[in-house]
């Protein structure tokens, strides 16, 4: 169905309609771009290009912001916000050469985030969740064991890349849309969602057959059915 749909628009940051023969479709744009990078992780594994960060991003700062969001679960008995930042920094600058490696996640000897994964040409993610995406690398990634780290590693970069309503401005009701450099930070999630992660949808994604038991695909119509209905009218 995704290899040859027609695209129709996007409703919000989190659905979009395609078309596909007679039939109409609504798409959770937030759990498919989550399992599209999720693949490209698992199938790319330590062939990817590097993302580079226009100005390094200290780790550090990354952490404070991420400790300072109401998600991310820190308690006065986890001890102060400041020396659980020191520790991050120090735990991922020694996991510095195998992100690199692996994952093309590069940072510098002053604990700065520099570079991340190209996992999809000209698509650049919401880097509005990169605080968070940094505090659960250190939090939510199993480092001793290395299929459990791969795999807790893909998880948390597939969901940072993602498409999310959170992380996404709505564009006013009948704004003027500007066309926008791929891959610019000024290109729009519409943009994205329908030049970006539905081509790749085209060719590089397998759908999970529970994404038509979860909601995450919904067939809402079918066309003829409707021409019915108009008939009738």
């Amino acid at each position: 169905m995704l290899q040859n749909h027609s695209f129709v628009g996007c409703v919000n940051p989190q659905w979009s309609l395609i078309q596909h023969q007679t039939k109409l479709y609504l798409l959770d744009i937030t759990k498919l771009s989550q399992e599209l990078f999720f693949q490209i992780l698992m199938f790319d594994f330590g062939n990817f290009g590097v993302l580079r960060l226009s100005t390094p991003a200290p780790l550090y700062d990354l952490t404070m912001l991420a400790l300072e969001m109401p998600e991310n679960g820190w308690s006065e008995e986890d001890g102060p916000k400041e020396g659980l930042a020191n520790y991050i920094v120090d735990f991922l600058k020694k996991k510095a050469e195998m992100l690199e490696d692996y994952f093309s996640v590069e940072i510098d000897q002053e604990g700065n985030l520099t570079g991340l994964p190209l996992l999809l040409d000209n698509y650049i993610p919401p880097m509005e969740g990169l605080p968070m995406f940094i505090l659960r690398l250190a939090t939510e990634v199993n480092w001793d064991n290395e299929k459990d780290c791969f795999r807790d590693f893909s998880q948390e970069c597939s969901t940072f890349y993602s498409i999310r309503k959170r992380y996404t401005v709505e564009e006013a009701p009948g704004a003027q849309h500007s066309v926008e450099e791929p891959g610019s930070s000024g290109s729009s999630w519409r943009w994205n969602v329908e030049h970006l992660l539905f081509k790749a949808f085209r060719t590089l994604f397998s759908p999970p057959k529970h994404f038509t038991e979860d909601g995450s695909v919904l067939q809402i119509a079918n066309l003829p059915d409707l021409y019915k209905v108009f008939e009738r009218c």
